[in-house]
């Protein structure tokens, strides 16, 4: 499994606490994680101030030629920390500190998105700016799945729980969570039955019995919605059922539609996730 973080560089040695998960992760599924190091500013590339800089690290491109890549000091001392955790999960990392200035952090989290698994994003708070702009983007502009994980979130996958509605983006997330399903001791579907107009009880019924062909033990799960947002709803349900993961689609509707019928994905956004969430579109 090949995760992207993207990690801001911090003066200090110490990382984020969800930062870890990712490397549990990594380490659960014999995978390799790969860390963009640098501040995240989604509409300006803003030049390094030259008293920063802490090293110049000499880059042997195929032509032979050594550009030199210059890494602040608060950039060093994060991938120094990336490399100390890397090596205490037993995790293959690589850490990349520069970037193309021609291109945005946006495009640029989209280029190494494309070529990865999934996509990681720790958050301690509601999703804001610039990490949401990360999100939508990632989400919406590379067909990857994204992973948004609390602070505090354990590394472990014993039960699993699928938001289905049997929409294009739910079968995605569904398909994007192969890996995780197969680990699970459980994978509970979970259709909130008075939210959309479809047979939710007969299609998340039948997806279990598939799930079973494939060797995953899963069960269906109807919740209702009544007056809550559709994702308090399925969060809350999360919760009752002692998930270690929710995984679902992400739908972008329009502002109007947002507004009057809420949106699952806006609710996880705007409240930050309670557990790990794995998101695809």
């Amino acid at each position: 499994m090949e995760i992207l973080i993207q990690v801001p560089p911090k003066g200090s040695a110490r990382l984020a606490p969800e930062v870890a998960y990712a490397f549990d992760l990594a380490a659960l599924f014999k995978g390799r994680v790969t860390a963009l190091v640098y501040e995240v500013d989604v509409f300006s590339a803003e030049e390094e101030d030259e008293e920063e800089v802490e090293e110049d690290v000499v880059v042997v491109a195929k032509t032979g030629a050594a550009p030199v890549e210059r890494v602040t000091a608060a950039q060093a001392a994060t991938r120094d920390a990336l490399r100390r955790l890397a090596e205490a999960k037993g995790v293959e990392l690589e850490v990349i500190t520069g970037r193309n200035y021609a291109f945005t952090i946006l495009e640029t989290l989209a280029d190494y998105a494309r070529l990865s698994d999934i996509v990681f994003l720790g958050i301690d708070s509601p999703l804001g700016f610039p990490y949401r702009q990360l999100a939508e983007y990632a989400l919406f502009e590379t067909g990857r799945p994204v992973l948004l994980a609390p602070p505090g979130a354990q590394p472990r996958i014993d039960r699993v729980a699928i938001a289905w509605d049997a929409t294009r983006a739910a079968t995605r997330a569904l398909h994007a969570a192969t890996p995780f399903m197969q680990h699970a001791k459980e994978v509970v579907v979970v259709s909130v039955s008075d939210d959309k107009d479809f047979r939710s009880e007969q299609s998340g019924v039948e997806l279990c019995r598939r799930l079973a062909h494939r060797g995953v033990t899963a069960r269906f799960h109807s919740a209702v919605r009544g007056g809550r947002d559709i994702g308090a709803a399925i969060v809350e349900t999360c919760t009752e059922l002692d998930a270690d993961l929710l995984v679902m689609g992400a739908q972008r509707h329009s502002r109007l539609r947002e507004i009057i019928f809420g949106s699952a994905t806006r609710a996880i956004f705007d409240e930050g996730p309670r557990l790990p969430v794995l998101l695809a579109n």
